[in-house]
């Protein structure tokens, strides 16, 4: 057993959910909402797939990535503890604990050597290995009957384990040679090793709407409450088994069918237009029961060729339905789950033309006498909570935000917890059902979301205070929104509402620019810049934009020659004007070519002269991995100078790793070009508010404070507000 390092990251309210109804002047959280205890982030290894001890204190987490089985104290939630971590013998894809709590079972997975010169066919079968939990030690394996073991499921009484045997030969070559089946264990909790295996076949044969009948490749598996059922998600074939336990033998099998909508976007052009119709094959991953047995609920995530059956039927249902037992439809989210998350800036429109917000996991739980299913969207990064009373009509309780590419979805009813594992940014969020009329946002660390879902808004790259109005923000996207808007954010308690959105026009057409700072001048007039990059097929220049009050391009001014020929990507990322309005001053975020290391440039403008200056600009080196660069700029009231300075860490590339996240203060007095400047910390994000996001890039100050607000990612995460004091 090797330990591995932890930090648990304390979080401010404004992570925490939020549901809008009604006006949105009141908007808060919802009596028996979920709230946000917790992210912590496990040391450098992925959580995937999480189970916990039945007494709720122990966490249990599968880690691919490494080939190991992590283990985490959570009797106090909002401060996690590592107990260290156990190999196993492949990748691990699922993990349960037995509901005596004395062994943690996972699924492994044979890998295939390819520097070995191993293919798929000399793929091996998975085996499970049992870990007492008590001294971390593995006590057996137990060959399976098949190859590539997925998920794994144990029943109520601890007597049996389903394991779904999906044999994933190829994703981009079916119907494959091998089809799957499940696998049941007979557990012999007194010689481990002698557990009975039996492998079931499951026959898609006269299975109408099946898309791969020879091959069924089983995803997900869950056993009914009172253990009497299984139900077994076969994605790709987007069909449902139920199968009976007692004589492990199928009972049905049914397609999911298709979802349609009249609320998608089916384009990926930078516009987030949820007004297309679609009819998708649901092809559901996660499953899971309702606490009463009578219901199925499925994430219809989708995984086939989106153009492989020529029929215009699109891959993926975009949602998640309700199925009753025999196989109907008793209600279908579709498309409203992706109008929720472009409401919230949590909508990944360079997903559209995939699957959109990408439903994964799900799980329910019983909390009092409420069930509430939970489904995760992996691609948004987020979880919505829904109250399970009337499964006909569902009730949304809860919008929650997760760390990015949530996985497993754990609920601890019994310590009113739910947990959510993220597999891309290696963390576990801790979620608490809130006490009645509990707050869940601040007025330092409001939610952002939209006046309306025709507002959809997403990757805030750069804010400036509206001069007056220090409740009002104008703030710009990159170019994961095309084309380029400017929307105005208006500060109402413990909320920023999106409530209008500028369109830029040049010559009487809209246009999109790679937009990453924003400031307005004593006229009225916007000055705007646009990274530049000139990769290959990438070709644009960095660029400082005027444009007037209504939203008109008036002038485009790129670099001088040879600054615009040393660098070539990372380039314009923050402007402002100096104290008198004559000149213009720009962060650049990484070196030009042939500079010292660890030096970028601030860039000035000087307006009636068209010519350009260059000073310096010291970075942090203490970064654990990646780069750093500066991300935003913007004059403070005393006319000195502020910039946020960041390492390319935290979010997807790991927030185990995010070491700098830092605002500092600099002036140009006495600097003359080509200079260095001094700077001056004013806040550490990191130690001081926990920022584990990676891309903190908007600042803008106020005669209190100032605002931070993170980009994300083109709706594939969340964006934070944070107000720093003075």
């Amino acid at each position: 057993m090797k330990q591995f390092s932890s930090r648990s990251l304390r979080l401010i309210p404004s992570f925490l959910s939020v549901l809008v109804v009604g006006s949105l002047s009141t908007v808060q959280a919802r009596t028996n909402s979920f709230v946000l205890l917790n992210r912590y982030v496990v040391g450098g290894a992925v959580a995937e797939i999480i189970s916990a001890t039945p007494d709720g204190n122990t966490l249990v987490f599968t880690n691919a990535g490494d080939a190991e089985i992590g283990f985490v104290d959570i009797s106090d939630p909002e401060a996690p503890t590592a107990l260290g971590t156990v190999e196993v013998p492949g990748e691990p894809t699922s993990v349960v604990v037995t509901p005596n709590g004395v062994y943690a079972i996972a699924a492994v997975l044979d890998e295939i050597d390819e520097e070995a010169g191993e293919t798929l066919a000399d793929q091996q079968p998975g085996v499970l290995v049992f870990i007492r939990l008590d001294d971390q030690e593995v006590v057996a394996e137990l060959p399976l009957l098949g190859i590539g073991p997925d998920s794994i499921d144990v029943s109520p009484d601890g007597s049996k384990l389903v394991v779904a045997i999906e044999d994933e030969e190829d994703e981009d070559s079916l119907p494959g040679d091998r089809p799957g089946s499940i696998n049941f264990v007979t557990i012999d909790y007194e010689a481990l090793a002698n557990s009975v295996v039996t492998a079931v076949p499951l026959d898609l044969s006269g299975v109408d709407g099946v898309n791969y009948p020879t091959d069924p490749q089983p995803e997900f598996v869950k056993f009914s409450p009172d253990g009497s059922l299984v139900a077994v998600t076969i994605q790709e074939n987007n069909a449902i088994a139920l199968l009976d336990t007692e004589t492990e033998t199928v009972l049905r099998i049914f397609s999911a069918g298709t979802a349609t909508s009249d609320t998608v976007d089916l384009i990926e052009d930078g516009e987030i237009s949820l007004t297309q119709s679609f009819e998708g094959r649901r092809e559901p991953d996660a499953i899971a029961f309702t606490p009463d047995g009578n219901f199925l609920i499925t994430a219809n995530e989708g995984d086939t060729d989106l153009e492989r059956f020529g029929d215009g039927v699109w891959s993926g249902g975009r949602g998640w339905t309700v199925f009753n037992l025999e196989g109907d439809v008793i209600y279908d989210a579709s498309g409203s789950v992706g109008l929720l998350a472009a409401q919230r800036g949590q909508y990944p429109e360079g997903r559209s033309e995939n699957r959109g917000v990408e439903m994964e996991g799900t799980a329910v739980g019983l909390y009092g006498n409420r069930p509430i299913a939970f489904i995760g969207s992996e691609r948004g990064s987020f979880i919505v909570a829904y109250d399970l009373r009337n499964p006909e009509s569902p009730r949304l309780m809860s919008f929650l935000p997760t760390g990015v590419g949530p996985e497993g979805i754990l609920p601890i009813p019994s310590r009113n917890l739910l947990l959510a594992s993220n597999e891309e940014d290696g963390t576990i969020d801790f979620f608490q059902l809130s006490d009645r009329g509990a707050r869940t946002t601040t007025s330092t660390a409001p939610q952002i979301i939209s006046r309306s879902p025709e507002i959809p808004f997403s990757a805030l790259s750069g804010a400036y205070q509206v001069p007056g109005n220090p409740r009002s923000l104008v703030v710009v996207p990159d170019n994961a929104i095309a084309p380029s808007r400017i929307f105005t954010l208006t500060i109402q308690n413990d909320i920023a509402v999106v409530d209008n959105a500028l369109m830029l026009m040049k010559d009487g057409e809209p246009v999109g620019y790679d937009l990453e700072g924003i400031t307005i001048d004593a006229d009225g007039n916007y000055w705007l810049v646009s990274e530049g990059d000139n990769r290959e097929g990438r070709e644009r220049p960095n660029l400082l934009i005027q444009a007037n009050a209504a939203g008109e391009v008036l002038r485009e001014i790129e670099l001088p020659a040879a600054e615009a020929a040393a660098i070539s990507r990372f380039g314009f990322e923050g402007v402002t004007t100096s104290v008198d309005g004559d000149r213009l001053y720009i962060a650049i975020q990484r070196e030009f070519e042939g500079d010292p290391a660890n030096q970028v440039r601030i860039a000035e403008y000087v307006i009636d002269e068209d010519t350009w200056n260059f000073y310096f600009y010291p970075l942090d080196t203490d970064n654990a991995e990646g780069w750093v660069g500066l991300s935003e700029i913007a004059r403070d009231r005393d006319g000195s100078f502020l910039v946020i300075e960041r390492d390319n860490q935290g979010s997807a590339n790991g927030a185990a790793n995010a070491r700098i996240k830092r605002i500092y203060r600099f002036s140009l007095d006495g600097v003359a070009p080509d200079e260095l400047v001094e700077k001056t910390l004013v806040a550490d994000l990191l130690t001081d508010y926990d920022w584990i996001e990676e891309k903190v890039e908007s600042l803008a100050v106020t005669d209190a404070g100032y605002w931070v607000i993170s980009d994300n990612d083109g709706g594939e995460q969340y964006s934070r507000m944070l107000f720093i004091p003075r």
